[in-house]
């Protein structure tokens, strides 16, 4: 910024301020140190008398990745109306700009505008449109974009695929991914992610192997990815793999967001041992360390170890933001510490500056009824700020389940089962509730209704992993090739514990 003031200044004094090459170093200088330098360099560009179409594609594309990308548009109608005509590198940072703020019409706009001018043909406009469609629900528009193009370069190809892919349309990404003549790290994070998204884990895995048979180095983001489907599947060993891909290809540093993503897997795969290794070796632990940290303390309900962790956390000067309460909170909860809970839930916003949310009056609402406070977690949802969701119906519900109390489970059940009725986990918890309070009239009414809306409860399901490969296996399914070999094993296994 500096340096940048020092060049303008000699510039003044020289009498060369109105020259282009001279500008050009300027205003590159200004926009690429700071944001807040971006007004120093829109003030030297409104002085210049006639800039190039150079110039306003600078700012451009300065302001379409600002957090003001508006005044990129507003800037263009400057130049329609007294710049000179745009170029080919003009409407995809106009385009970006409207993509960031969602205004699809204004993109719709750009997009006639760049066929009068001739430039809609060009393929960093037709990328740059198949990103704004796909990102805005325009899927079919994207398509045609796509299928109307004379050449595609592999970003084309990336682009569609990273919108199906946003879009929830595994399928639709997947046949892009396999017909892509050629594919790059960005193709593989894209479809990867798509996976994750669509809870298709294993196939994330099976992609992210496919990825090295090929030699192509995984970015931060496909890591990322890869350690969430780790996390939901239970892959301890394809984690464990990831870690030390980690440790030797980033040395020292490794990024905030990887660190908070292996410490996330590490607790969810149940390796404590791995997750804090993972958080003590990190250089420099920002809030996203010490949440993740706090939340597989919760997890596993080591509220003491939670509460050290956290006054640790604040002595060190992190703040704690909105979802480390939510860790905080759901550790007390889990490990019978209402006193403790409530303490902090009180010092949310008078001491760490963080309103509460329906989160955290949810967790709090658990806290009171994993305790048997039934009736004060009924009157601190009647003096909530907002309305109740279903999971503070659904933990009130458990709790009365557990304590038979049947009046207020009676009244949770009603409002989720208003807002669920298809829901077969519901009718089962006030089955439960019934049966434990020998209502069994009531039992036999709730049958009925079940009846009457035709649902049933999933199948449980359970995945284990063996030899890093996971298996899933669900209740009555007998399609696994060793499910004859399993069953028989199980049953030998049980008569042997019986016989002790």
């Amino acid at each position: 910024m500096q340096e940048a003031k020092r060049l303008h200044a000699h510039l003044i004094t020289s009498g060369l301020h109105q020259q282009e090459n001279h500008l050009r170093k300027l205003i590159t200088l200004y926009t690429s140190s700071s944001s807040s330098s971006l007004h120093h360099a829109r003030l030297l560009f409104d002085a210049i008398h006639h800039p190039s179409t150079y110039l306003y594609n600078t700012m451009f594309r300065v302001y379409a990745a600002s957090p003001t990308p508006l005044h990129a548009l507003l800037l263009h109608r400057h130049m329609l109306r007294h710049g000179p005509p745009p170029d080919t590198y003009t409407f995809p940072f106009l385009l970006k700009a409207c993509s960031a703020l969602a205004h699809l019409p204004k993109g719709q706009e750009l997009h006639c505008q760049a066929l009068k001018f001739g430039l809609g043909g060009h393929v960093f406009v037709e990328n740059s449109l198949i990103h704004l469609y796909g990102s805005n629900s325009g899927m079919d528009s994207a398509r045609r974009v796509f299928d109307g193009m004379g050449y595609r370069d592999i970003a084309s190809w990336t682009t569609l695929l990273a919108c199906y892919a946003n879009s929830c349309s595994v399928k639709a990404a997947r046949k892009v991914f396999d017909e892509m003549p050629e594919r790059s790290v960005i193709s593989y994070s894209a479809m990867i992610a798509a996976y994750v998204r669509g809870n298709r884990f294993r196939e994330a895995l099976d992609l992210f192997r496919e990825l090295f048979s090929v030699k192509i180095e995984p970015s931060d983001s496909c890591v990322m990815s890869v350690l969430c489907a780790c996390a939901n599947l239970g892959a301890l060993d394809v984690g464990r793999w990831v870690y030390s891909y980690v440790c030797q290809s980033k040395g020292d540093y490794v990024d905030s967001r990887i660190a908070t993503a292996l410490i996330d897997m590490f607790f969810k795969c149940g390796s404590i041992e791995h997750a804090l290794l993972v958080f003590e070796g990190a250089k420099e632990k920002h809030v996203g360390e010490w949440t993740a940290m706090l939340s597989g303390l919760a997890m596993h309900g080591l509220g003491e170890q939670l509460i050290e962790a956290f006054e640790k956390m604040v002595d060190s000067g992190v703040k704690p933001n909105g979802v480390t309460f939510v860790a905080l909170l759901s550790g007390c909860s889990h490990s019978g510490l209402v006193n403790e809970g409530l303490y902090y839930f009180d010092r949310m916003e008078s001491d760490f500056g963080v309103e509460p949310t329906v989160e955290h009056f949810g967790c709090v609402v658990d806290l009171l009824g994993r305790a048997g406070l039934i009736d004060q977690a009924m009157q601190l949802i009647s003096e909530m700020p907002f309305e109740p969701n279903a999971a503070i119906w659904g933990s009130l519900l458990n709790a009365c389940r557990v304590y038979k109390n049947v009046e207020i489970g009676e009244l949770a059940a009603q409002w989720l089962i208003k807002d669920e009725p298809w829901n077969g986990a519901l009718y089962m918890t006030l089955l439960s509730l019934y049966r434990e309070a020998g209502r069994w009239d009531e039992v036999e009414k709730v049958k009925l209704k079940m009846k009457e809306v035709g649902c049933r409860k999933g199948p449980g399901c359970s995945l284990i992993e063996v030899g890093g490969i996971c298996y899933e296996f669900v209740v009555g399914d007998k399609s696994h090739p060793c499910a004859v070999e399993i069953c028989l094993n199980l049953s030998k296994a049980i008569r042997e514990f019986q016989e002790q």
